[in-house]
């Protein structure tokens, strides 16, 4: 049974309010919702047999006019393969989360439409302890928004738009997308940006968000295209117009198990410079608007319930304008934007290119200018090369792998660690770091992270070779042998001189801290 410290516990506070703002008019646009109170408690379940099974299911709901609904889980225990499985009585869109992804998504659950959903704890073969509570939920208000008015002009020119690269920042109220700059080793996953005032914890990026209601009722996307923000991986500044920005990571989806970039298969390029004054930009984002029509006259950043439109509030419309200046590295635009426009994408109209990130309103009827980040800030486009190379671990990838020695080496950290190639073949590991052993004689090595130092399941593989043509030696999830069953170990017999690879990752890509140690039977 995994370490009940890791997996048990109150959950951390869950942000639902607006970013705070600077000077400038920062457009984020949180969504109407408010705490339900609920008791929801299934009770300790064992599954002795060798077959997973529900073993308890309940409705949670929240009042009648509840258009969404998220749950938030206050205590629970989830043993190696078991797992909570969440179903939208509204539509039957469905989420699974086992133990890590509960922690990923810090103890919540995606955003599901309708006001009720269908609970079901299934506890997986040969487990204990099972259990679930919840105490609240959080419900969507009947609607009515207000995002800041910065049209520049006296017509809404946004349309509707579908680029699959951009997505929508839930709860906060703002805009992210993928740029092409992948994971270091990951051929798979890929970096997001948004602003830097929309950084907050507990976000989901939400892609192919539909239509909302005629009474500006928002509306989700299946769970399969809701991805947990890895908060505590990013890096972000909150530094006002021109030094605005986050870059992130998401979380493999939970359900699919597969990334952002493997499922919307679209990725924005960066712009190596900035364009002249006067060139044409475009803007694609989830903005307010309280208009069902294109060229709408006046403000359309208010959405109100009795107007009877509403339909594309916080969906993706596009518009374009120029770059009316440039100072240092802020960039001033004539873009139309609304509340929910802040972290959305500024890209060369001619190119496609991505120049810089909006993140301030300023345009009046009269005038004026919204504003954003230039994509060449230099502390943004080191912070998108530090997570680009796995948070800055030299040994992210098997190139940077670090010299180990007999006994125990470490403590070491994965938690900022993108997973690398080639594929897993145990345990679905992930989030990994490398080493490298070498043996002067033939001899039986043994590799294990049972120390009480590591406190995650581990996962571990070792290879023979070279870092661009390895060959598996063996992997392992779990060996009994440990004191807990969550660690790994494995045994590796080399006919003389060797060098080993020595891959660590975590089960379904858990992470943590680990001490990794190395016994040699014949030779130091």
């Amino acid at each position: 049974m995994r370490n009940p410290a890791m997996y048990l516990g109150s959950v951390p506070a869950f942000l639902f309010a607006a970013a705070m703002h600077t000077a400038a008019l920062s457009q984020t646009a949180p969504p109407i919702g408010q705490w339900e109170y609920v008791r929801h408690q299934s009770g300790s379940f064992d599954n002795p047999t060798p077959v997973e099974g529900v073993v308890w299911r309940d409705f949670v709901s929240a009042g009648q006019a509840a258009s969404w609904i998220r749950l938030e889980f206050q205590r629970w225990h989830l043993d190696r393969g078991s797992y909570l499985r969440i179903v939208a009585v509204a539509d039957g869109d469905y989420q699974t989360l086992h133990a890590n992804h509960v922690n990923q998504w810090q103890s919540t659950s995606a955003y599901f439409n309708g006001n009720a959903v269908l609970i079901e704890l299934v506890a997986g073969p040969r487990t204990k302890n099972n259990f679930v509570e919840i105490d609240r939920v959080m419900a969507g208000d009947p609607p009515g928004e207000h995002g800041e008015d910065s049209i520049c002009g006296t017509q809404d020119n946004r349309t509707p738009s579908s680029d699959g690269a951009v997505g929508r920042i839930f709860s906060i109220g703002c805009s992210g997308w993928i740029i092409t700059n992948a994971a270091a080793g990951s051929a798979t996953d890929k970096l997001h940006l948004s602003a830097g005032h929309c950084y907050s914890t507990s976000q989901v990026l939400q892609f192919a968000v539909p239509a909302s209601g005629t009474n500006c009722a928002l509306l989700h996307p299946p769970a399969a295209k809701q991805f947990a923000i890895d908060s505590a991986g990013s890096q972000s500044v909150n530094g006002g117009v021109g030094n605005d920005w986050w870059v992130f990571k998401c979380f493999p989806n939970s359900t699919t198990g597969r990334t952002s970039w493997q499922e919307q298969a679209a990725a924005l390029t960066l712009s190596a410079s900035i364009p002249a004054t006067g060139t044409t930009l475009r803007n694609y984002g989830f903005g307010v608007d309280g208009t069902n029509s294109n060229n709408a006259t006046g403000s359309s950043c208010t959405c109100s319930a009795s107007a009877g439109t509403g339909t594309r509030t916080q969906t993706q419309q596009t518009h374009t304008g120029s770059l009316a200046s440039v100072s240092g590295t802020a960039l001033n635009h004539t873009i139309d934007t609304c509340g929910g426009n802040s972290g959305s994408v500024l890209t060369n109209n001619s190119t496609g290119q991505v120049v810089g990130i909006h993140t301030h309103g300023g345009c009046t009827s009269g005038g004026g200018s919204n504003s954003g980040t230039a994509i060449t800030l230099a502390a943004l486009q080191a912070a998108i090369a530090t997570l680009s190379s796995g948070g800055g671990l030299a040994n992210n990838n098997c190139s940077g792998a670090i010299n180990l020695v007999v006994g125990n080496n470490g403590s070491y950290s994965t938690t900022t660690a993108t997973t690398s190639t080639p594929a897993w073949a145990c345990g679905t590991g992930g989030k990994d770091i490398w080493f490298k052993y070498t043996t002067n004689c033939a001899a039986v090595v043994t590799f294990h992270t049972c120390s009480t130092t590591t406190n995650f399941d581990t996962t571990l593989q070792v290879f023979s070779g070279t870092c661009s043509a390895l060959t598996s030696l063996g992997c392992n999830d779990d060996w009994s042998g440990c004191s807990s069953t969550v660690r790994s170990r494995l045994q590796v017999t080399t006919t003389g001189a060797a060098t080993l690879w020595v891959r660590v990752g975590g089960y379904n890509s858990a992470s943590g801290t680990f001490v990794l140690n190395v016994a040699n039977s014949s030779c130091p």
